[in-house]
């Protein structure tokens, strides 16, 4: 067998550095188009936003930190950079679900009548989670959200005191008493109640309780009626 010549090796050995070099040249350039691309925060919004639209595209199921890295166009170690974990970043989506939440339940308004305000703010909540049905798994998952982080605390009081409310103000008590046992079960229940008729709906169950629903006209025709039989109007 004949030996490599000196200089086919030497050639060899700088063609293959010569790889190497151009490859860390590549990724030096993409870091460096990454930090261009974003300044003051932007990056860590962008991530936010990517999240956002995977869960409402594709659900939990679909979401990873390598999936929304890819849709923010960054790199893959950017979302773990920034949020540490997929829970820290999915507790920012989880924040944006609870504004938006309350953005549905706010276009509801306000009455002086105690049913028609209950009748209102339920429905409202039940067209949110239709609307976003991955965000509104993910509020609920403490598994995947960090419930010790403040601002989630804050931002899911607002849906949360909304809700509870108008089923106390629909059983008599338009102010609340935060230490009675008798109000606090009334506002599990009244949620209890919601959050099981929306799954029933997401999962479309619900429909198949009525002759002629269908998953397409069963929010329009029935939930409302629906909602109208849960709390009746007493006068």
């Amino acid at each position: 067998m004949g030996r490599t010549s000196p200089s086919k090796t030497v050639q060899t050995t700088l063609t293959h550095s010569s790889g190497l070099s151009k490859r860390r040249q590549d990724s030096t350039v993409a870091t460096t188009k990454e930090r261009d691309s974003y300044h003051h925060g932007d990056l860590r919004a962008a991530l936010i936003k990517a999240a956002d639209e995977i869960i409402a595209e594709k659900g939990i199921e679909g979401f990873s930190l390598r999936a929304t890295a890819q849709k923010a166009g960054v790199s893959p170690a950017a979302p773990a950079h920034h949020f540490g974990s997929a829970r820290g970043l999915l507790t920012e989506v989880a924040i944006l679900a609870y504004e938006r939440a309350g953005r549905y339940i706010d276009t509801a308004g306000r009455s002086q009548n105690a049913v028609t305000d209950v009748r209102a703010v339920m429905l409202a909540f039940v067209k949110f989670a239709i609307d976003f049905p991955g965000h509104f798994r993910l509020m609920f998952r403490k598994d995947l959200i960090d419930r010790s982080d403040s601002r989630l605390g804050a931002v899911s009081k607002g849906p949360g005191n909304r809700l509870g409310h108008a089923v106390l103000a629909y059983r008599g008590k338009p102010h609340p008493d935060p230490a009675s046992f008798e109000d606090a079960a009334e506002m599990l229940c009244g949620m209890a109640t919601l959050h099981g008729l929306t799954n029933l709906v997401l999962e479309e169950k619900a429909a198949h309780f009525f002759r002629g629903a269908t998953t397409k006209n069963f929010l329009s025709e029935y939930l409302p009626r629906i909602i109208d039989r849960l709390y009746p109007d007493k006068s």
